[in-house]
C-alpha cells in the first residue's frame, strides 16, 4: 500500500539527513557506500506515486514548518531524486576508500538539503534546507584535497556565503512585506512593497549564485572539474536548479509587469548563453567545458524567467516550460558528467557504441529531433512566440534561442573532442556502468513516461516534431557543425605550416 505523501516526505528527507550517523560506527563505513543509491528512493516514490495537493504541518519546527507538493515542486523533486539516484549508483563503483567516510557524510547532508528545499513551503524550512545543501556541498567540492580543490572550495565558500546572506535578507524583507512566513504569500507582498526593487535584487542575486548567473558564476567552472565525478553530476544537474526554483517560488511572477527587471534578466540570460559558450570552447578539460555548458543552458532558462517577469500574462505559460527545460537539462547534463569518468571498451564495435551513448545526451541538449531536448526547445519556442508577448525585446528572442542552440552544440562537440583524448581503454566497475547507463536511459527513454504532462504543466505535449519543426531544430545544429569543421580544418592547416 502506498504511503501517504505526508508520511513519505518525512522518510524522504530524514533518511539522508540521518544517514551520516552511520559514520559514527567504524564498522559501518564500508556499508555506507552501498547505501548511497537507497537514499533518494523514498523521494522518487514520493514524486512518482503521490498526487500533488498534500500538506504536512509541523508547528513545532522553527516558526511553523509546512511541507507540501504542487506540480512545480513535483517536477523538481523528480529531477532531484532521479539524478541523485543514478549518481549514487555510479558512486558505488567510482569511490575508493580514500576519504570514503567524509564523502558519504557530505553526500547525505547535501542530498537532504536538496530534497528538503524542494518540498518546503514555509520560509524557515526552505532557507534552512537551502543553506544545508550549499554548505554541505563544500565538502564534495574539496573532497580530493588537492591544492586546486582547496582553491575551488574557497571560491565556492565565499560565493556561497555572499549568496546565502543575500537570500536571507531578501526573504526576511519579503516576509515582512507580505506579513507571512509562507513562500506562497511572498510574490504578492513583494509586488506591493515600497522596497520591491531591493528585495528583488537580493533574491535574484542570492539565488543567482547557485543558478550560475553571469558575474556570479565564478565558482562553477572551478568546482566541477575538481569534484568527484558523481558529485559534479548532481552539482550541475540538480543543485544548480535550486537557484532556479528559488526564483520561481519567491519572485512576483504574474502580480505585476516588471519590464525593467525582465529586460535585465533577458540580457543576463543572453550573456550567459552566448558568453559561456565563447569561454567554454577554449577550455582544455572535459568537465570545465561541461561547467560552462551548464552556465550557457541556465542562460536560456534565465531568459525565460526574464520574459515571465516582463510579461505577467505569459508567466503561467512559461512556468511549466521552464520546469520541463530544467528536467531535460538536468538529466542530460548528469549523463554527460558521468561519462567523463568512464573507460572505453577494447573492441571497435563496443567502443563505437559507447561513443554513441556518450554523444546522445549532448546532442539532446542541442535539440536533436525525437529527443527530450527537441521537446524542450519546441516548448520554449512556443512559449516565447513574438506575437504573443508584450515586451520590447520580443523580436530578439528567436535569434537568441537559435544562437543558444549553436552555442550548445559547439560546447558539446568541444567536450567530445577533448574527451576523446582523455578516455582510456579499460574495464569499468559494474556499478559505475550501471549508474551511467541508467542515467542515459532515463535521459533518453524514461523521460517520455515521466509525469511532466500532468495538469498545469505543458498540457498538450508534442511527442514528435512536425515536419516543419524538424528544419527549425536542425538548421542551428548544421551551422554549429559547420563552424566546428572549419575550426578543425583551420587548426590542421596551421599545424601543416
Amino acid at each position: 500500500m502506498m504511503l501517504p505523501g505526508s508520511v513519505l516526505v518525512l522518510v524522504a528527507v530524514c533518511l539522508p539527513l540521518l544517514y551520516p550517523a552511520m559514520a559514527l560506527h567504524a564498522g559501518w563505513v564500508r556499508a555506507m557506500r552501498y547505501v548511497l543509491p537507497v537514499l533518494p528512493l523514498p523521494a522518487l516514490l514520493l514524486a512518482l506515486g503521490s498526487e500533488p495537493g498534500w500538506q504536512l504541518e509541523m508547528p513545532w519546527l522553527l516558526n511553523g514548518g509546512l511541507w507540501a507538493m504542487d506540480e512545480l515542486r513535483r517536477l523538481f523533486l523528480l529531477l532531484t531524486a532521479v539524478l541523485w539516484l543514478v549518481a549514487g549508483i555510479y558512486a558505488v563503483g567510482y569511490l575508493t576508500s580514500h576519504h570514503l567516510r567524509r564523502f558519504c557524510v557530505f553526500w547525505g547532508l547535501t542530498l537532504a538539503g536538496n530534497l528538503g528545499l524542494t518540498v518546503a513551503v514555509d520560509i524557515g524550512s526552505f532557507y534552512s534546507f537551502f543553506a544545508l545543501m550549499t554548505f554541505a556541498g563544500y565538502g564534495l567540492v574539496v573532497h580530493e584535497g588537492t591544492n586546486e580543490a582547496i582553491r575551488a572550495g574557497r571560491v565556492y565558500l565565499v560565493m556561497a556565503v555572499l549568496g546565502e546572506m543575500a537570500i536571507l535578507m531578501g526573504l526576511l524583507l519579503a516576509s515582512a512585506a507580505a506579513g507571512s512566513q509562507m513562500l506562497a504569500d511572498l510574490p504578492e507582498g513583494i509586488a506591493a512593497s515600497p522596497r520591491r526593487d531591493l528585495i528583488m535584487a537580493l533574491l535574484i542575486a542570492g539565488f543567482g549564485v547557485k543558478a550560475g548567473l553571469p558575474l556570479l558564476h565564478f565558482w562553477l567552472p572551478l568546482a566541477h572539474p575538481v569534484a568527484p565525478t558523481p558529485a559534479s553530476a548532481v552539482l550541475s544537474g540538480a543543485m544548480i536548479k535550486a537557484g532556479l526554483l528559488g526564483w520561481l517560488v519567491t519572485l512576483p511572477f504574474g502580480e505585476a509587469a516588471l519590464p525593467g527587471w525582465g529586460a535585465l534578466m533577458i540580457v543576463a540570460g543572453a550573456v550567459g548563453a552566448i558568453g559561456a559558450a565563447v569561454v567554454g570552447v577554449c577550455q582544455q578539460r572535459p568537465k570545465a567545458v561541461l561547467a560552462y555548458s551548464s552556465i550557457s543552458q541556465m542562460g536560456l532558462m534565465v531568459l525565460m524567467v526574464g520574459v515571465a517577469l516582463a510579461d505577467s500574462g505569459r508567466a503561467p505559460v512559461l512556468f511549466p516550460v521552464i520546469a520541463l527545460y530544467a528536467l531535460h537539462h538536468g538529466l542530460a547534463k548528469g549523463s554527460l558528467f558521468l561519462s567523463a569518468g568512464m573507460s572505453l571498451p577494447a573492441g571497435a564495435i563496443p567502443r563505437a557504441g559507447a561513443w554513441i551513448l556518450i554523444a546522445l545526451p549532448g546532442l539532446s541538449l542541442a535539440g536533436l529531433p525525437f529527443t527530450s531536448g527537441a521537446l524542450a526547445k519546441l516548448a520554449m519556442k512556443e512559449g516565447l512566440l513574438e506575437n504573443r508577448l508584450e515586451l520590447a525585446l520580443a523580436s530578439y528572442l528567436s535569434p537568441l534561442m537559435a544562437a543558444g542552440v549553436v552555442a550548445t552544440l559547439l560546447l558539446v562537440l568541444r567536450y567530445l573532442w577533448i574527451l576523446a583524448g582523455k578516455l582510456e581503454i579499460g574495464d569499468n566497475p559494474p556499478m559505475l556502468v550501471a549508474g551511467w547507463l541508467t542515467a542515459i536511459g532515463v535521459s533518453l527513454v524514461a523521460f517520455w513516461w515521466m509525469p511532466w504532462d500532468v495538469g498545469g504543466l505543458v498540457e498538450s505535449p508534442v511527442w514528435l516534431p512536425a515536419p516543419y519543426q524538424l528544419w527549425a531544430l536542425l538548421w542551428p545544429m548544421l551551422i554549429a557543425s559547420g563552424l566546428a569543421l572549419l575550426t578543425v580544418l583551420a587548426s590542421w592547416l596551421v599545424k601543416q605550416r
